[in-house]
């Protein structure tokens, strides 16, 4: 597996950091498995989180099976990284695997102070809602001069 922003392959750490964030992904009890990885330069701190109910609330098979229950109870893994780290958040770099980032979550990415973005691209004009909210997402960025790097993955 080879990840690749505008056609040249990524920097090494920046690449280990996505497979991180990758491996995360899979311990979400959700079918839709998405992995965040957040490290602050600063210290090198590196905190995680992946798509799941908030602690104490039970991740129950008919909760997971009821999209709209689902949608309402569950925490993107990118807020989950983002509440972990705390002000550590400020200034650092986010790293996401398994879906587009969401307006939803764009709001405290920005509001932490992260500065530098590692994700899947939304697909403009898809049927998808992630992809709509990602595109969204994407103006947010821009307007508050975050820098987001989008990656592709080539199979090896």
């Amino acid at each position: 597996m080879e990840f690749i922003i505008n056609n040249e392959p990524m920097r090494k750490w920046d690449e280990r950091f996505c497979l991180l964030a990758k491996h995360v992904s899979e311990w979400s009890k959700d079918k839709t498995k998405v992995g965040a990885v957040l490290f602050s330069r600063k210290g090198g701190d590196i905190t995680i989180g992946y798509n799941g109910f908030p602690m104490g609330v039970e991740d129950l098979a008919e909760r997971l099976e009821d999209t709209e229950q689902k949608l309402e109870l569950v925490v993107h893994a990118e807020v989950n990284a983002i509440i972990a780290a705390g002000s550590r958040s400020r200034g650092a770099t986010l790293y996401v695997w398994g879906k587009p980032i969401c307006s939803r979550c764009a709001g405290p990415i920005i509001q932490a102070g992260i500065k530098k973005i590692y994700a899947l691209e939304p697909t403009k004009n898809s049927p998808s809602k992630w992809d709509k909210s990602g595109v969204t997402a994407e103006t947010m960025f821009k307007e508050a001069r975050i820098e987001i790097n989008y990656y592709s993955v080539k199979e090896s």
